[in-house]
């Protein structure tokens, strides 16, 4: 499912897992696609290692299209698993 969001927050996050420190860059979205079928709550997505570079605090209040193929409960909230498909419209610079 590819989703239009708009990028609440746009945050570094570290925790200790199973394997260790983990450091995660973390954007929170909330749904705003056109179908009038939107999510009710905002979502998590942490950046993969190679959109990190390209899009790491670079977020915050962009329009973009989320590809979703998964969303796991994490700690209290809904974490979403897939890839940044673009910004929508002209903002990229």
């Amino acid at each position: 499912m590819t989703t239009k969001a708009l990028v609440m927050s746009d945050r570094s996050d570290e925790y200790t897992g199973k394997k260790g420190l983990v450091k995660q860059q973390i954007i929170t979205v909330m749904d705003q696609s056109e179908t009038g079928e939107r999510l009710a709550q905002p979502i998590e997505y942490a950046l993969s290692e190679e959109e990190k570079p390209v899009h790491a605090g670079k977020l915050q209040d962009k329009v973009i299209n989320l590809g979703i193929r998964e969303l796991l409960p994490f700690g209290g909230r809904l974490r979403a698993r897939g890839k940044i498909v673009g910004l929508v419209g002209k903002q990229e610079r």
